[in-house]
């Protein structure tokens, strides 16, 4: 009676054995069938499937650390990016304000342990970008890419020297765009969620092609909440390179009107925010007044271009040169109005 029931208990297992193979030879099969009908580019671009592995971020790291510098200014630590082979190098205005005021020594330190003393070249404290020149030559220059083609939730890598420990890495994926809030007059940043902390300033925000697409700048911390970072995109800080190298420093246009955005409730108190920037109030003999532009005109397009908010309109302008005519369209009383504005040059104040 036992030799037939151990018989009995023998056929079971060998089924359920023999069940538990085939159904994994299954999933396997399926598995692999589905994974090989990705295109190859799918495969190839793993940030936008979800496959990351730490070999992306290795090769990022890998590439970019030998550009990014840590920097000692006065009081104040940093991080930096090489970005031309001569010695120019990009950081935070923050990073160095402190020690250009006191004429304290800025000293830079690259990845091969050779220390320069710096000298800063360019500021622009409306964006907190700086530029400084070290005495030296054939530096690793990093790769910069197109802020603008990022996508919320693509992978990213922050590389810099929080808290002075130099060539830092830290991950994580592009959270948001465009935030219009911070502690610069001029704002377009980049959210992320990759651990940034004080010494990171000035270091670099990549991606998975190894290009600089952010120049990290400040946090948003709670001991509750965690952190949020935030960075300056790369085809804003380029346009400020450029200029502070040809000309020594950034000259803004200038609309002079005040502006905000418009936002429409009805009886209920249900409401919603209107594309566009509201007039509220205009320089007298400015260039808008002279224009013809009214208080309570709606732009909504400045050279075909459209203006979803006030913050998009400030950070348009700014980059035109003064004297330039533009193509200002507003709404008024519900009707498309098409203005030409000659700009002026942004005050000092």
């Amino acid at each position: 009676m036992r030799r037939r029931t151990l018989q009995h208990l023998l056929i079971v297992f060998s089924v359920v054995l023999a069940f538990s193979f085939a159904f994994n030879a299954y999933v396997f099969y399926s598995f692999e069938e589905r994974f090989s009908s990705l295109n190859h580019q799918e495969v190839v671009r793993p940030e936008f499937t979800g496959l990351v592995d730490s070999a992306a971020f290795e090769r990022v790291a890998s590439k970019v650390t030998p550009s990014v510098v840590a920097i000692e200014a006065g009081d104040s630590q940093g991080s930096g990016i090489v970005y031309r082979d001569d010695g120019i190098i990009l950081t935070n205005f923050h990073v160095i304000n402190n020690a250009n005021n006191t004429r304290a020594p800025i000293r830079v330190t690259l990845p091969d342990k050779r220390i320069f003393r710096a000298e800063v070249i360019g500021t622009d404290q409306l964006t907190d970008v700086a530029l400084l020149r070290v005495n030296a030559t054939d530096l690793p220059v990093a790769q910069f890419g197109d802020s603008d083609a990022l996508r919320v939730g693509e992978p990213i890598v922050a590389i810099g020297s929080p808290f002075g420990f130099t060539s830092t890495v830290t991950t994580g994926v592009i959270s948001a765009k465009h935030r219009n809030a911070g502690p610069t007059e001029y704002r377009d940043y980049l959210q992320v969620d990759a651990s940034i902390n004080p010494g990171n300033s000035g270091g670099p925000l990549v991606n998975l092609k190894g290009e600089v697409v952010g120049l990290n700048t400040f946090i948003v911390s709670s001991q509750v909440a965690g952190e949020l970072g935030f960075a300056i995109p790369s085809n804003l800080f380029q346009e400020i390179i450029e200029r502070l190298l040809n000309d020594g420093k950034v000259v803004r246009g200038y609309l002079g009107v005040q502006v905000r955005d418009d936002i429409r409730f009805d009886e209920n108190g249900n409401g919603h925010i209107l594309n566009g920037s509201l007039v509220t109030g205009l320089l007298e003999d400015g260039p808008s007044s002279k224009a013809g532009l009214k208080i309570g005109d709606l732009i909504i397009d400045l050279n075909n271009e459209t203006i979803d908010s006030s913050n998009t309109l400030r950070n348009v302008v700014a980059l035109i040169s003064p004297g330039d005519g533009v193509l200002v369209t507003v709404l008024r009383n519900e009707t498309r109005r098409d203005f030409v504005v000659k700009l002026a040059e942004r005050p000092e104040s």
